[in-house]
């Protein structure tokens, strides 16, 4: 790989054709600043490496309710029910008066 590649010209990296002017390939992303090196693909984004366990980090960020959770939201929906009744059966009381 060529440091001292410019603009205008093939990519040292990936081999496409680079524009006169551009700061990087538009196709790898190889730069100046890399030596034009094909391995800045996503250099600088902070991506998961070839490592990273997306099942265990769904599992850590957004895993399923607890059973507590759960009762605690079940629990909510019962209220709510019978409030509802109530208010209905209230509303209704003068009507069969």
């Amino acid at each position: 790989m060529s440091a001292r590649f410019k603009p205008p010209g093939q990519c040292p990296a990936c081999g496409e054709w680079v524009r006169r002017g551009a700061a990087a390939c538009d196709d790898c992303g190889a730069c100046e600043k890399s030596g034009w090196s094909g391995n800045t693909d996503a250099d600088g984004l902070d991506l998961p490496d070839d490592e990273f366990d997306y099942a265990d980090f769904v599992a850590r960020e957004f895993g399923g309710k607890s059973s507590k959770q759960a009762l605690t939201s079940n629990v909510w929906w019962w209220v709510a029910l019978v409030l509802l009744i109530v208010l209905v059966g209230a509303a209704l009381l003068p009507v069969f008066r």
